[in-house]
């Protein structure tokens, strides 16, 4: 609803009802400059035909020079993995690595809880210890690589600029004009999981349909600067809406239809090292997860109609991390020897879970003192992994390796291990 009423505002002020927000598709690997920051959003648009010559035209208000990464401008791709930075790594490399991510991360997500994250909830047991009351807080799949956009072209891990503007930090990120065709197509992608067809199991991707979700009110400012109340349930079904997206049919296909590259890890048993307490240090960490059979008892709060359609993911319980430490965590199944190296093309690779800075550095080394951390879970679809490295026996455990990234400079960054309450299996 904030691209809906942003559009109509926009439209408004150009006295134009038909104004339409373009939308990026960095998700597209099919065109060469789709993953680029868009022409629109450069120094000069593109270059117009004029009195028999070309003419490069200022463009004033959609470029923000000055906090935009420099390194990434065309002809650079967007990665949507950090293991596509490396600096030897081809385009097409980089390619095929975010086809693998869309994948894992759009695709092989089954639930609307894996895929759009967990509802916040009151009246719980289990809350948030720095808001009693409220349920813990749960990033989708979705929001992970939502925010490799984000880093990518903010000034994230840039030593002169510690407050990762614009797009490299929530507190900046609405001032970049290129943030709300980002968000169009993140929107645009919950419509291409909602189409996508029944996985293993025969199961439909759907919305969440818990009452009090949808019952939930936000409020707006429309374009006559009216406070207009907007309740979750009227925005799911964008056409009600008059939001239409052009089809991306061939682009989007390539990631639908992607295949991992069919490696299995290998290892020997001397070289498993598991951790025993809750925390993940410098380097990776791996756990033991112990495994059962699902349930009628776990279908409750779901939305399978059979255990057979239930999807077994593994959560990490009460993660705490920094407010404005940007991190990422990659998670593989029984690759106990996965490293920062360990490419994410294969049949152990399981998601990543991705953190944005959500405040100022600069105004957090004055409140060094406070306890500014996120309390939240972190879930790991492993269902279409554990197939592919052919584990069928429910009694198998697992050992999950959790490799870690993270940035070197601004709060956080003497943090040696990021902590939590436990590992478990789940259902969703």
């Amino acid at each position: 609803m904030l691209i809906y009423f942003h559009e109509k505002i926009l439209g408004s002020l150009i006295h134009d009802p038909d104004f339409t927000l373009p939308f990026w598709n960095w998700d597209n690997q099919l065109d060469d400059t789709a993953a680029q920051i868009p022409q629109i959003f450069l120094p000069y648009n593109q270059t117009q035909r004029h009195a028999r010559r070309h003419a490069r035209i200022r463009n004033t208000f959609l470029y923000q020079g000055k906090h935009r990464n420099a390194d990434h401008m065309p002809p650079e791709i967007l990665p949507l993995a950090w293991e596509a930075r490396r600096a030897n790594w081809t385009r097409d490399k980089i390619r095929e690595e975010n086809l693998h991510q869309m994948y894992t991360m759009v695709v092989d997500k089954k639930s609307a809880r894996e895929f759009m994250g967990g509802p916040y909830t009151t009246n719980t047991n289990i809350t948030d210890p720095q808001q009693p009351g409220v349920s813990v807080g749960e990033s989708g799949s979705c929001e992970s690589v939502h925010d490799h956009a984000h880093e990518w072209v903010g000034l994230s891990g840039n030593t002169d600029h510690p407050d990762n503007e614009d797009m490299g930090v929530f507190t900046y990120a609405g001032r970049d004009p290129l943030f709300y065709s980002h968000h169009a197509n993140i929107d645009r992608l919950w419509n291409v999981w909602k189409a996508l067809p029944p996985g293993d199991g025969q199961r439909k991707r759907k919305d969440y349909d818990d009452h009090d979700f949808l019952e939930t009110v936000f409020e707006f400012f429309d374009e006559n600067q009216g406070l207009v109340q907007v309740k979750v349930k009227d925005t799911l079904d964008s056409r009600k809406l008059g939001i239409l997206y052009q089809p991306m049919v061939q682009s989007d296909s390539l990631w639908i239809n992607h295949k991992p590259n069919g490696t299995t890890p290998s290892y020997n048993s001397s070289d498993v090292r598991v951790s025993t307490s809750n925390a993940i240090g410098r380097h990776p960490t791996s756990f033991k997860v112990k495994r059962r059979a699902p349930t009628t008892a776990d279908l409750r709060g779901t939305q399978a109609q059979n255990v057979d359609q239930l999807s077994e993911t593994v959560v990490l319980e009460h993660v705490r991390v920094p407010e404005l430490m940007y991190l990422t965590l990659d998670a593989f199944i029984d690759s106990p020897t996965a490293t920062a190296d360990t490419d994410e093309d294969s049949t152990a690779y399981v998601g990543s879970f991705t953190h944005l800075p959500s405040g100022v550095p600069a105004v957090a080394k004055l409140r060094a003192d406070e306890d500014m951390y996120r309390t939240l879970n972190i879930r790991f679809s492993t269902s279409l992994a554990l197939r592919r490295l052919g584990i069928t026996n429910w009694t198998t455990d697992i050992t999950v390796t959790v490799v870690p990234r993270f940035r070197e400079h601004g709060f956080g960054s003497n943090i040696q291990a990021i902590r939590f309450d436990r590992i478990r299996q789940d259902f969703t």
